[in-house]
């Protein structure tokens, strides 16, 4: 009778830890996100380093898998308002427009930069010959001081479903248009690639991907497109990044926001490109 409970007893310890095993495996929530393509470098970054925190934490029952898709700001927000995505990302600030029972949580402020090639590297140009160029009064670069071309302006734009073109158009546009004469790319890296690829080419780019050595950031009205002259308030086109939830955040959705605005690791992540927020940081109603 010893001999056999001897040998019961492994089998069922084997059992028990098999079903254990298949608990424990079945215990991962995925998080779906999707929105601006201006904050899908960062929040790839925070995604993967909040994974990695989760993981060590043994005690933590559920293991966290992020799926972070691209789209425009307005995809992100319209994604989540359905109940498609649990967050979804955006680079500008809520809209009357936009769904109702929304929570904005800012998490970074960025800034956007006025860029051109490096073969025409401007370096300043005015708010009026910015909204001239932008809105399609201006159409030649010989009419441009400071510029190496005298052809047509080419200019880059965002769709219209991009945070980066709201703020863009909000703060260094004065609240202007960005004319149709402009071709409109589905993303930042896009666009980028658009000014880099064309001597005669101008566009806004998110500081992530203006402030590089294959681009020209130029100077707004004497000021640096940098971080510190948005730091200390002199240069205006910032803007804060936010995580939207479908009411207010809870469960993992809320334990990862609340990492972003707290956590010495994230402000480390956001630190490399763009800029921590100071202070409480509560949700804006949308």
């Amino acid at each position: 009778m010893r001999r056999r409970r001897s040998v019961i007893a492994p089998v069922a310890l084997i059992m028990t830890l098999a079903v254990t095993g298949t608990a424990m495996a079945a215990k991962t929530q995925t998080v779906l996100m999707s929105g601006a393509t201006a904050s899908y470098p960062l929040i790839e970054l925070l995604t993967a380093k909040f994974t990695k925190v989760e993981k060590a934490l043994k005690h933590h029952p559920v293991k966290v898998k992020f799926e972070v898709s691209q789209g425009g700001a307005s995809v992100g927000i319209a994604d989540v308002a359905a109940g498609n995505v649990n967050i979804g990302d955006s680079s500008r600030a809520p809209q009357s427009s936009d769904p109702t029972g929304l929570e904005f949580y800012p998490i970074a402020k960025y800034f956007v930069c006025v860029v051109t090639n490096t073969a025409n590297p401007i370096s300043n140009l005015t708010p009026t010959q910015v909204e001239s160029i932008f809105e399609g009064k201006v159409r030649s670069w010989s009419q441009i001081p400071g510029s190496t071309q005298t052809g047509t302006i080419d200019v880059e734009s965002r769709t219209s479903v991009a945070g980066v073109l709201t703020t863009f158009q909000n703060t260094l546009l004065a609240g202007g248009k960005v004319s149709s004469v402009a071709t409109p790319w589905a993303s930042e890296g896009l666009e980028q690639h658009a000014v880099e690829s064309d001597p005669a080419a101008i566009g806004f780019l998110s500081d992530y991907f203006a402030v590089n050595n294959s681009i020209n950031a130029v100077a707004y009205n004497g000021t640096a497109c940098n971080v510190d002259n948005t730091v200390n308030g002199t240069y205006p086109g910032s803007a804060d990044f936010y995580e939207v939830t479908l009411g207010p955040a809870s469960g993992i959705e809320a334990k990862f926001i609340n990492w972003i605005q707290t956590a010495k690791a994230a402000k480390k992540i956001i630190e490399t490109s763009w800029i921590p927020l100071t202070g409480s940081n509560p949700p804006v109603a949308g």
